[in-house]
């Protein structure tokens, strides 16, 4: 008799005597079920490619216990997942059935479309490339239950509130955060954006938030493609949506638009269309903040308007959100193709991806070719 039978014969004698009797014993199986993970993004302002380079991807249900997923070994330009476009980095594979509360994404030290390229680099709306400095790993917050016998479609979003800071003398920083969301829970807005035939590319289009106290929070942002249509993808649902866009360039400016608020009760997709006035002459605001932001912090300013939307009165909306230039004494940004009006600045500054904490300034006026300044400070 071969060893491999006699050892299937003794395994299987072993088992039918635990099993029989009392005191026998009952073997339970680990349930299990089975996830599916997709990677995506938000819009970067002032970037045409932000390129990172993915080594795996962990899980963890106790935050300590890292489980491995997968190896990844892909490159990705996050602005090209952005509207829409995310991908699969997991395909539908066995996990243990636990609540993960947290993935972490481990960053790869090659670049694996490019030999010739580093493994993550930026290039500008001008078409220079420039250096982006990644962190070792970036953990993301759940959670994603995967029960015994389910098949869990999970996404990790990538937020664009922080996601790059320019440094002063240095390469630009990776401060992205994020989160994962069960594809069950999350509803999509998609839409279209035009003045007249006219359709509006290259537009940011904002999916935010009001808070009981008023104040707006920008929860997903994308741009606007060839044919200005958009995608808000990853939103949770049981949330009330107000879509904000504000068409720019240094040309011409459009006054923002809000449509009617969705109430996203369920995973499917709303489509929110958005039609604009004839475009004005544009101004801008420099906004400084001091003191300068350290390596560990993420900065960006935000520009808000009090507007309509539709039959439910208004609210007052970020129009505006883009990232801060690090000097080496202080921050600033040019925030250009702005609507002749009345703005309320504000800044968010977060640091190692705690939460923002949120600076006010006093209301800008930003009047037709002309140039605005605003500052602020924290302490």
């Amino acid at each position: 008799m071969h060893v491999r039978s006699i050892l299937a014969g003794l395994l299987s004698l072993g088992m039918t005597l635990g099993c029989g009797g009392g005191g026998g014993f009952t073997r339970t199986a680990t349930p299990t079920g089975s996830l599916a993970l997709a990677f995506g993004s938000d819009s970067f302002p002032g970037y045409s490619q932000a390129v990172v380079s993915l080594e795996k991807v962990e899980a963890t249900a106790d935050g300590a216990t890292w489980i491995p997923l997968g190896n990844v070994k892909a490159t990705y330009d996050l602005m090209a997942l952005q509207n829409g476009h995310a991908v699969g980095i997991l395909p539908a594979t066995t996990v243990t059935a636990a609540t993960y509360t947290q993935f972490r994404l481990t960053w790869a030290t090659v670049n694996y479309s490019s030999a010739i390229h580093v493994p993550a680099y930026l290039v500008n709306a001008g078409g220079t490339e420039l250096s982006l400095s990644m962190p070792t790993t970036t953990v993301v917050n759940g959670p994603i239950t995967v029960s015994g016998n389910a098949n869990v479609s999970a996404l990790i979003m990538l937020s664009g509130q922080q996601a790059v800071q320019a440094r002063a003398g240095g390469p630009h920083t990776f401060q992205a955060t994020g989160r994962a969301f069960d594809l069950a829970g999350t509803a999509r807005i998609v839409g279209h954006l035009g003045d007249g035939a006219t359709a509006l590319s290259g537009v940011e289009v904002f999916a935010e938030t009001v808070d009981g106290s008023g104040l707006a929070t920008v929860q997903r942002r994308a741009f606007t493609d060839a044919s200005g249509n958009y995608v808000l993808e990853g939103l949770p649902t049981g949330n009330l949506y107000f879509v904000v866009a504000q068409p720019a360039s240094t040309l011409s400016a459009y006054a923002a638009l809000a449509a009617a608020p969705v109430n996203a009760t369920t995973a499917t997709a709303t489509t929110v269309n958005l039609a604009f006035s004839p475009p004005q002459t544009p101004g801008s605001l420099t906004l400084t903040i001091t003191p300068a932001s350290t390596a560990t912090q993420g900065t960006w300013g935000e520009l808000r308007q009090t507007l309509s939307t539709g039959g439910t009165g208004s609210q007052t909306l970020i129009v505006r959100s883009q990232p801060m230039d690090s000097g080496l004494a202080q921050d600033q940004a040019g925030i250009l193709g702005l609507a002749p009006g009345t703005y309320g600045v504000t800044a968010q500054r977060s640091t190692s991806g705690a939460a923002p904490v949120m600076k006010t300034g006093t209301q800008v006026l930003v009047s037709a070719g002309a140039t605005a300044t605003s500052v602020l400070t924290y302490p």
